[in-house]
């Protein structure tokens, strides 16, 4: 966590928040329970995750499906500053909802600061009784959006137990992408992540 929207007077903290181990790598500012996710797009607040790029540091996404275009204006006012959005953007799957959601994924998969973690899924469906089948277009789409080199494996660990065991999570993405090349699976569940992170 840190407060960006702090604006510069993020600096201190940031300081403080890097010296504190070379293994944190990025923060991550929860919009999601925001009632405007256009807070986002506070001078301040952009101040606050442009600053973040002077630190090599990331910002994690992470906002609910009706909240993604105040988010793709912000990583636009942010190009130095890389992104990445949790849960593809937490798509209505329980009601097998896909637009606007495609319109705005491919909104903000245009960007070239912004990967997309494949995580958090089974949680946006039905708790109890979701499939693969429904959760294999949202996959589908954003590894077509985002493309090979801008997609990670996400678990979502503890949260996904709310939904599924946390084996089964992983034996359906694996399975919704068997198809792909070896190459491509070894970005997916590895060497984007180590990329991206600075592993």
């Amino acid at each position: 966590f840190a407060p960006v929207e702090h604006g510069a007077r993020l600096r201190g903290y940031l300081d403080a928040l890097v010296a504190t181990s070379p293994l944190i790598k990025g923060v991550r500012r929860m919009l999601q329970g925001e009632p405007h996710a256009k807070i986002c797009l506070a001078p301040d607040f952009v101040q606050g995750v442009r600053l973040l790029a002077q630190y090599g540091l990331s910002f994690d996404i992470c906002v609910k499906h009706d909240q993604l275009a105040p988010v793709t204006e912000l990583a636009r006012r942010c190009p130095d500053t890389q992104f990445m959005l949790d849960h593809a953007g937490k798509p209505d799957i329980k009601s097998g909802v896909l637009d606007p959601w495609r319109e705005e994924i491919a909104a903000l998969a245009a960007l070239p600061n912004v990967m997309c973690k494949i995580s958090g899924l089974v949680t946006e469906a039905d708790h109890t009784a979701w499939t693969t089948d429904q959760l294999a277009p949202y996959v589908a789409y954003a590894l077509a959006q985002f493309g090979e080199d801008r997609v990670a494996f996400g678990g979502d660990w503890p949260v996904a137990l709310l939904a599924s065991p946390y084996p089964r999570w992983v034996e359906t993405l694996d399975g919704l992408t068997a198809h792909l090349p070896e190459a491509v699976r070894r970005k997916l569940w590895a060497e984007n992540a180590r990329r991206f992170y600075q592993l």
